[in-house]
């Protein structure tokens, strides 16, 4: 058969299909994606359907499988050369617990002025309270939000004593 085409990849997600077919074309070697509709809307019967297939003429199978795979070496060398490089950087800090308690007790102060009727002022309160006790270091950015979230629950407090208690 002059037009028969034969699938050389499948995949589960359009862009990564999509990305192979430009690759193949941009070497000039004619393509077609099977089931990308389907599978992009009714994801439920990629199974079924066999995933997205990549087709290209009988002819030019090798071509293009072998234009598929030195893309793939391309890419897990340098996804490798990559991880080495997060792994020769190791200078990444983690934040202190006093730095994630201040972060906490910021994350809880904003959602309890969002969310008055809730008491999570008094955890808010109980973190910045523990991180004065312990006496631990903060960082200069985290001295601000502990600021801001004092401030924040003792306003929310504020709100809901004039809504309990009006004058």
């Amino acid at each position: 058969m002059v037009n028969s085409f034969v699938t050389v990849a499948t995949f589960t997600n359009s862009p990564e299909a999509n990305l192979a077919k430009q690759r193949l074309e941009a070497e000039g070697v004619k393509c077609l994606l099977l089931n990308e509709s389907t599978v992009n809307v009714a994801w439920h019967l990629s199974v079924a359907v066999g995933w997205i297939q990549l087709q290209v003429p009988e002819v030019n199978v090798d071509l293009a499988k072998s234009i598929l795979v030195s893309e793939l070496d391309y890419q897990s060398v340098s996804d490798f050369d990559l991880e080495q490089d997060i792994e020769d950087n190791d200078d990444i800090e983690m934040p202190s617990w006093a730095d994630q308690t201040a972060d906490r007790a910021f994350i809880v102060a904003v959602i309890s002025l969002i969310f008055v009727f809730l008491p999570i002022q008094i955890y808010s309160l109980c973190l910045l309270f523990s991180l004065f006790v312990s006496r631990q270091p903060i960082s200069p950015n985290r001295r601000i939000k502990v600021i801001v979230a004092l401030l924040l629950d003792l306003l929310s407090l504020f709100i809901l004593w004039k809504i309990y208690f009006p004058s």
